[in-house]
């Protein structure tokens, strides 16, 4: 069976396309703008997956052939960037979902979205007892799927995917797609081009191996994120294409998807691991203004998801970080070209880091 993934050279869905190829024939569709992508391309070809120059903007772009379903990996994925430039989110996350689900309706693809936990607003993930301790903020409540929707304060870039999360499940409705919504939680893994703005995981981890300073954002460094980590994240999806080719599920579905209780982790413990891991330390600043739409905790209730599919995250924290850290030790030449403190990168300014 042949499968799109479209922004199939980023972060999730280059790993998405190396593990599912050979089991289905994957086509990887990316604009490549985004830093790293380049390198993605050369590691996917060298495994025999084809890669395509395309923008899911432009409907035209899209290739013509059929597909079994289409994994929509491709987005603006910064939950700060979008209040400099509010249209791009909408243009990027929102209004190319048409296309997707033009051709999902007239040719019978299947569809899994990449979904976020910012479709939350700030109020409702709030609106429970939090408890702080030394190095973190304690919620004994996860997020499932029935936390509320209504709220001005879930960021532009969390607008623009509710609006496409919104909008996929009432064409699947419609029009009988096999839709499937994953609001997922903090991503990490090997080959994630970690920055400030977006993939914190990977970005502690290469501030801490590249020497590189830090800051904890609001909360004094406590707020906590369950992490899900890449390999668990693609146990889970080739589950849900599994699902797609017989009748075991009613369409569409909404999982909220994370590393739970489990994997919840807060940037000072992160800091923590980091330098057990790299038996090195890095400066970091401590700024007390927090930052718009930033949750003290976050941590997934994956009740639904794990009842629907039999699936739970197998890494742990420390497994997860040391993979990541493996990765950079393997591809040290390469990323120090990207990240080393002598390189030209926007260091003019102090690195922070928002969960």
């Amino acid at each position: 069976m042949k499968i799109l993934i479209t922004g199939g050279a980023g972060f999730v869905g280059a790993n998405l396309a190396s593990y599912l190829h050979p089991q289905y024939e994957v086509v990887v569709m990316d604009n490549l703008v985004r830093r790293g992508s380049e390198k993605n391309v050369e590691w996917l070809e060298d495994q025999g997956i084809e890669v395509r120059h395309g923008d899911i903007r432009n409907r035209e772009d899209f290739p013509k052939e059929s597909f079994f379903a289409i994994l929509e990996c491709a987005a603006q994925p910064s939950a700060i960037d979008g209040y400099e430039n509010p249209t791009y989110d909408f243009t990027n996350n929102t209004l190319p979902l048409v296309h997707i689900l033009d051709i999902c309706k007239d040719t019978g693809a299947g569809l899994i979205f990449w979904s976020t936990n910012k479709v939350y607003p700030i109020s409702a993930v709030h609106d429970r007892p939090i408890v702080e301790y030394s190095d973190r903020y304690v919620s004994y409540t996860g997020i499932d799927e029935h936390c509320a929707l209504d709220g001005g304060d879930r960021s532009l870039y969390g607008c623009s995917k509710i609006m496409a999360d919104l909008m996929i499940q009432e064409w699947a409705s419609s029009f009988g797609i096999k839709a499937i919504v994953n609001r997922f939680s903090c991503l990490a893994g090997p080959r994630q081009w970690g920055k400030v703005e977006q993939g914190w995981v990977t970005w502690w981890m290469l501030a801490h191996h590249f020497q590189l300073p830090l800051s904890y954002i609001g909360f004094k460094g406590k707020q906590v994120r369950d992490v899900l980590f890449i390999n668990d994240l693609c146990r889970l999806v080739e589950m849900q294409l599994h699902g797609m080719d017989g009748e075991a599920h009613t369409y569409p579905e909404v999982f909220n998807v994370g590393g739970g209780a489990f994997n919840a982790i807060s940037l000072r413990e992160a800091t923590g691991i980091c330098q057990k891991i790299t038996g090195q330390e890095t400066q970091i600043d401590t700024v007390l203004d927090e930052r718009r739409a930033d949750f003290a905790v976050y941590v997934s209730d994956t009740s639904k998801v794990q009842s629907a599919y039999g699936w739970y995250p197998l890494i742990d924290i420390e497994e997860g970080f040391g993979e990541i850290y493996e990765w950079i030790l393997e591809n040290e030449t390469m990323l120090s070209s990207m990240y080393a403190p002598d390189q030209v990168y926007d260091h003019a300014v102090p690195l922070r880091v928002n969960a």
